[in-house]
């Protein structure tokens, strides 16, 4: 086997020789991979805003002197368990942030990829 025909064995084996089809690596790469980070930042992003709403329904939810566990009504003496900063309201923004900027590299490389795929 000499060199020549071990390199066009590998051009025919990577591509197709040259014609211009895109193999189903090629797919998966343009198309696939982006479509995986969009879902992926799709589920951040809702992971985030679950965690945010979750931690938001209990702001000012104390059991404490002066009602039942659960209701705002926590009278104002100290030391009946009421202390405290109680849940942060801007929870889950990391989750968010991250999830949004998956899904915009995402989309990006997704449109990037169709366009390039029917391209070529």
């Amino acid at each position: 086997m000499t060199s020549s025909s071990s390199a066009a064995w590998l051009v025919v084996a990577a591509g197709g020789a040259g014609s211009g089809e895109p193999t189903g690596t090629d797919l998966l790469v343009r198309v696939g991979l982006p479509l995986l980070l969009v879902l992926i930042g799709l589920g951040l992003w809702l992971w985030g805003r679950r965690e945010r709403a979750e931690a938001r329904a209990e702001i000012g939810v104390k059991g404490g002197f002066g009602g039942p566990p659960g209701t705002t009504d926590i009278g104002s003496q100290l030391g009946f368990g009421v202390e405290g900063p109680g849940p942060d309201p801007d929870a889950g923004g990391g989750r968010i942030v991250a999830g949004l900027i998956c899904l915009a590299v995402g989309a990006l490389a997704l449109v990037v990829g169709l366009i390039w795929t029917v391209a070529s």
